[in-house]
């Protein structure tokens, strides 16, 4: 059985036992009829581990988790040795967001081609991806296609300027609508620079790009085409895509947005056959989670299942997970949907499960034995702890008792849980 090779005797997740010993779900995953499928199907026997790079590893001491830090503990979470027992031996790792951004999350994209120099050089994720195919390890990374930042370029220019060709990009209105937002939040912000209104369903400082304006899917087209044709990315993980299109008064889920996704998803599969594309697609309704098959991205995370996974690991009743799963093999393509627990929006497991070691493995247990590829988050293995605010639920991963957790030898960007 493969252990995890720091702090061995506080796992509380069955990965690395389930991933080492072949826990495949290929037997319950078969192609869907007349639906355009990649050239590969690594990722129907998979096992994928998110990764914060942030807080990851650091490698150059200035608290601040890096590329090379996440380059020099590859080992961990595959060594390539399918016999070794030092590793957990997931085959994909999920960066969040790695390009240039104001924030320390990253979700608010400033420059969409290049890495942001807090985690390194674009030489650097080349250099990750070269060592992580070595063992077998595909990289997929975090594409924001829904917003950019407010200090991105294009919207500092449409901002400032009402005839520059990035006008078109955004939404403006000379008037504040009276619409909300999905959850009844603010949508449309004030100008700083005139008397004027843009539409930006998360806040302020991401902007909604406009798809009605072709230029914008041709753009991000081309991202997409460069992460994956010069940076030899593996696929994306789609952020937020719900809320690609807006039509009227549907602000989410609309023929606009499917239509966008189909368009990327085609181009993906003819550009990079052998890639994977998930999307985050958080309402838990599995007749609306079944309007974005078959042709769209590849799979979509459960939230649904996970949700019902917790709930039943937490009470010990089942009838929720039982009803979840059969709602989703009977509705979803069979290994297109992704189980997980939690994720960098969520609390970690161990806080929802109040330190219950037993718990946590009845849950991982259920979680990857489902069909699809299941995505652990970073530190659910050992038992990492943090409820909200987000920051609380994205802090260092612990790699020893020593200081800092063996993250950095500097002060770390954000303090450890305990």
């Amino acid at each position: 059985m493969k252990r995890c090779p720091i702090r061995a005797a506080a796992v509380v997740l069955a990965v690395t036992s389930s991933v080492a010993a072949g826990c495949s779900n290929s037997a319950l995953s078969t192609e869907a009829a007349a639906v355009p499928q990649n050239a590969t199907a690594w990722w129907r026997n998979g096992v994928c581990y998110e990764v914060f790079v942030r807080s990851f590893a650091d490698a150059d001491g200035d608290g601040v988790g890096d590329l090379r830090g996440l380059i020099s503990r590859l080992d961990y979470i595959n060594d390539g040795n399918p016999t070794s027992t030092a590793s957990l031996g997931a085959n994909c790792i999920w960066l969040m967001p790695i390009a240039k951004s104001v924030s320390y999350h990253g979700y608010d994209v400033t420059d969409y081609y290049h890495v942001d120099p807090h985690y390194g050089t674009d030489d650097d994720f080349g250099m990750l991806v070269d060592e992580a195919h070595r063992r077998g390890i595909h990289v997929i990374v975090d594409f924001v296609p829904n917003h950019s930042s407010s200090d991105h370029p294009y919207f500092q220019a449409a901002l400032h300027d009402p005839v520059s060709p990035y006008r078109s990009w955004y939404r403006w209105s000379t008037t504040k609508p009276s619409e909300t937002g999905p959850w009844g939040q603010e949508v449309w912000h004030k100008s700083p620079v005139r008397d004027e209104y843009y539409y930006g369903v998360f806040w302020g400082g991401m902007p909604d790009l406009n798809y009605g304006t072709p230029a914008v899917l041709q753009e991000m087209q081309k991202v997409v085409a460069y992460w994956l044709r010069d940076m030899h990315a593996d696929g994306f993980r789609f952020d937020a895509i719900p809320y690609l299109v807006e039509e009227g008064s549907q602000l989410q889920h609309t023929r606009g947005t499917h239509d966008v996704l189909r368009q990327f998803g085609s181009a993906i599969r003819s550009e990079a056959p052998g890639s994977f594309t998930i999307g985050e697609m958080s309402d838990e309704s599995p007749q609306i989670l079944a309007t974005y098959y078959p042709d769209q991205l590849d799979a979509y995370f459960a939230f649904g299942v996970a949700s019902a996974t917790m709930q039943a690991a937490r009470t010990g009743d089942a009838a929720l997970f039982n009803k979840a799963i059969w709602d989703a093999s009977v509705t979803f393509p069979a290994g297109r949907w992704s189980p997980f627990l939690t994720n960098h929006d969520q609390p970690r497991v161990m806080t929802v499960l109040g330190g219950d070691v037993a718990k946590a493995r009845i849950a991982a247990s259920a979680m990857l034995m489902l069909p699809g590829m299941p995505f652990v988050y970073y530190g659910e293995e050992i038992g990492m702890v943090g409820a909200k605010p987000d920051e609380t639920i994205r802090t260092p991963m612990q790699w020893s008792a020593g200081a800092n957790g063996g993250f950095t030898s500097a002060t770390p960007w954000e303090g450890l849980q305990s």
